[in-house]
Formats: C-alpha cells, structure tokens, sequence
C-alpha cells in the first residue's frame, strides 16, 4: 500500500505539479486525526505496568531515542552533508516514537504484545520533548531549528489529539463497557487512510521540486537502506545476545525500536523545517516496510529452527 501510494503521489506530482498545494495548509490536521484514531486503541491506564517490566522498557527507550537518532545522524553526516534539508529531515525521522504497526508485527511473530503496547504509549508521550530537543541538537549543524516553534507543534499534532483520544475511550468504555473493544477496530483505518493522505501530499507536492539526478537519488535511496537492517540487526544483537532477553521479548522490542512513526515524522518535518525535509522521509518508508517484512521472514525462519532442534533434541532423549 505505501509503495502504490509514493508511485501514485510520483505521477500526480509530475503529471500536475502544483494540484495538491492547497491541501498543505491542512497538514496538522490530518496528522492531528491520525494521532487522534491511534490514541483511542492505547490504553494509557496500562502505563502503570512500566515498573514491573523496567528494564525491559529502558531498553526500549535507549534504542528509540538514542541509537536511533545516533544512526540517523551519522548517516545524514556521510551520505547527506551536501543537502542540508534532507539531513534535517532525515536525523528529525530519527527521534520521533515507534510506528503503531509495531504492535501488528509483534503479534503475528508471537512477541509481547503487552510490551510493544507500553513502548508505543511511553514513546508517543515522550515524543512531544524528544523530538524538538534531539532535533535541535542533531540537526541544528545542518538548518536552524526553532525548538519552541517545533514543540508549538507538537502540542497540537499530540497532546491534544492524545488527550482527545483518552476521552473518546473513556467515553465508549462508560457507554459500552466491556463491549467497548468492539469498536476499536474503526479506528486503526482512519489513522492508515490519514497516514497515506499524509505521504501522498508529501511526495506529490515535492516531486516537482526536487530535480532527478543520479546524486539526488543516491542520497535519497542509500540512507534508508542502510539505515533499517543496521537498526533491526544492532537492536536484534544488543536485546538477544548481551541483555539475554527472550524471544518474545526481543521481537516487540526490534519492532518497536526499528520501525518509526514516518508519516508523524513527515508532517512535523514539513511543517517546521520545509517541505523538502519531508521527502527523504516518504522514501524511506518504503524500505522501512519492506525491512520489516524481511526480518519477520528471518524470524519466522529461526523460530522454525529453534522448534526443529527442539524436536530432536526431545527425540533423541527418548530414544
């Protein structure tokens, strides 16, 4: 779907350059609306089990808000130097929280949920300090970063859509009560309809600006591959193997680390840094996507041989 949408927004923006220009004053409201719909299915109340999992979300937090930024910068310092906007973007994409398809991913490869759950809540909440801070911080060698004016920003593109998303909860919870989970399905496909708004305006607004050259292309290609198999890989290695967390454990935690909430990043990059900021972003969720589903093949395939082993490890006990 978001490679249909950025091939769809491609054509348009070359096709009628100037047709979705319009739609730009808009951004904070789609995004706000996207944020809102996700909002709704977090149960914040949940928050309270971040001390009995303490470890395992510090772990979490480390890998979102620093290893990542940290990657993002250094590959926006060697890749990206020569165009300072679409490092700024790039390093901002960095710091936002992880994307609600974190929880998707985790459960169908069997992961905790219930951690992946807490890590989206934490970082969305965190979101609203870390992005302007980091950014300012990262990206600020690269384009001046009004830190203020990006916080103004987030308070309308999350807290208020957060605080808005906690009532209409309360609100189903008070009237349907424990049929309120019946609902809650509505809501995660007005926040991908809002996301795919998001990216379409995005590309299709910036194609016609941005002149195809071989160098444009390896700037924006080359980061974000580079960029999501070292996150997943690295993240994989320090969870598995130097916090020995457990399979399920380590899954929600790649997930929730390596997948980034883009089309929040794509919005507040256009909005506060310019709306070639944006475009690294768009393409980059491409290969977050695609990463993804690469690595859950590898843990699916590893899972099996974990089971296989198993297996005759418990028939040669038998026999």
């Amino acid at each position: 779907m978001i490679i249909l949408t950025v091939v769809a927004a491609i054509f348009v923006g070359k096709l009628s350059p100037y047709s979705l220009r319009a739609l730009t004053p808009y951004m904070l409201y789609f995004i706000a609306v996207m944020i809102w719909a996700m909002s709704v299915t977090i149960k914040f109340s949940d928050l309270s089990l971040t001390f009995k999992k303490g470890r395992l979300i510090g772990c979490g937090l480390v890998t979102n808000f620093i290893f990542l930024p940290l990657l993002c910068y250094v590959l926006a310092i060697f890749l990206m130097s020569r165009y300072p906007l679409y490092a700024a973007g790039f390093i901002l994409m960095g710091t936002v929280p992880c994307a609600g398809m974190n929880v998707v991913w985790t459960g169908l490869l069997k992961g905790d949920v219930a951690l992946a759950l807490l890590l989206g809540a934490l970082t969305m909440i965190l979101g609203i300090v870390t992005i302007p801070l980091l950014t300012g911080v990262l990206a600020g060698a690269y384009v001046p970063v009004d830190v203020l004016g990006m916080l103004n920003i987030l308070i309308s593109a999350l807290i208020i859509p957060i605080s808005f998303g906690i009532i209409t909860r309360n609100i189903l919870e008070k009237r349907s009560g424990a049929n309120a989970k019946r609902h809650l399905p509505v809501f995660p496909p007005i926040a991908a309809i809002m996301a795919m708004i998001l990216m379409f305006i995005m590309v299709a607004v910036n194609i016609p600006t941005a002149p195809i050259t071989e160098d444009i292309l390896v700037v924006l290609l080359v980061p974000p591959l580079v960029l999501f198999p070292i996150a997943f890989g690295g993240i994989h290695l320090f969870c598995n193997r130097l916090l020995k967390c457990a399979k399920r454990e380590t899954v929600a935690i790649v997930y929730s680390s390596g997948m980034k909430h883009l089309p929040l990043a794509m919005g507040v990059a256009f909005v506060s840094l310019g709306q070639q900021a944006a475009l690294p972003i768009a393409v980059a969720a491409i290969f977050q996507t695609l990463n993804a589903s690469l690595f859950y093949k590898i843990f699916q395939r590893n899972t099996r041989l974990t089971l296989g082993c198993e297996v005759l490890a418990d028939a040669s006990q038998c026999s």
